[in-house]
């Protein structure tokens, strides 16, 4: 009797211990469901250069590296060939790679549906020499509109397995190289915008020496506003104004 007795309390004693572990495993998921959430809300944004490397990557790298950033470097044949040092700190540095090409003038890159195709291979050819990389990521030259045809892109893209990148957001650096408020201030607006659009912002920056003095300025903001800075792969769908997803 005693026995039957004990073994009721320890059954009663189990019973009434389990709306204590309830509430517990309950308050879980909410907790992995906001973690999963903010993953899901984070605002990323993706910071490219073109034209490179230069005389003056080594200065964009120190700046990028000191707000902890990373950006994509889509890299011109020759101009890889000529700052290989620049080339290959990229590199190790962890930023994003894309091809720009070899000429850079229009009438010769998009000469023929091959003209273009050549040069993207030839420029990955010296970034592998250079680096010991090759990357399928690409943006031709002013952008992919108008010059690059329906023809040229399926010769690009489908024949050539590259993937083609454009921008949602134009700095237009190149063009007020004196006026880096107006640089900075454009730039945010668009990237303010493309952001509540729901659309990650692409911006479009080149690698050169008017740009050093609006970066910093840049990077300090997007940190404060919780950006977090990614690098372009083959993985992410490409943005291009043609909107081709390949």
């Amino acid at each position: 009797m005693l026995h039957i007795r004990k073994s009721f309390i320890a059954a009663l004693a189990i019973l009434l211990m389990i709306p204590l572990l309830l509430p517990q495993s309950v308050s879980a998921k909410p907790s992995a469901s906001k973690s999963a959430g903010a993953k899901a809300n984070a605002k990323i944004i993706y910071l490219t250069f073109d034209d490179g490397p230069t005389a003056h990557t080594g200065q964009l790298l120190d700046i990028l590296d000191q707000y902890d950033a990373k950006a994509t470097f889509f890299m011109l044949g020759p101009q890889m060939q000529q700052y290989q040092k620049a080339t290959k700190r990229i590199v190790a540095d962890g930023h994003g790679l894309g091809l720009h090409g070899v000429t850079h003038v229009p009438s010769k890159f998009y000469q023929s549906a091959y003209s273009g195709l050549k040069e993207m291979q030839q420029a990955n050819v010296t970034l592998n020499k250079v680096a010991g990389v090759k990357t399928s990521l690409v943006r031709t030259p002013y952008g992919s509109k108008p010059y690059l045809k329906s023809s040229y892109r399926n010769v690009l893209l489908a024949q050539g397995g590259f993937h083609l990148w454009d921008w949602n957001v134009d700095s237009e650096d190149w063009k007020y190289k004196k006026d880096h408020q107006k640089v900075y201030n454009s730039m945010m607006k668009q990237i303010h915008n493309v952001q509540k659009s729901g659309t990650t912002p692409v911006v479009l920056m080149h690698d050169q020496e008017a740009t050093l003095k609006v970066l910093p300025q840049l990077l300090k903001t997007l940190k404060a506003e919780g950006y977090q800075f990614k690098v372009l792969t083959k993985k992410v769908q490409p943005v291009n104004f043609w909107n081709d997803k390949r």
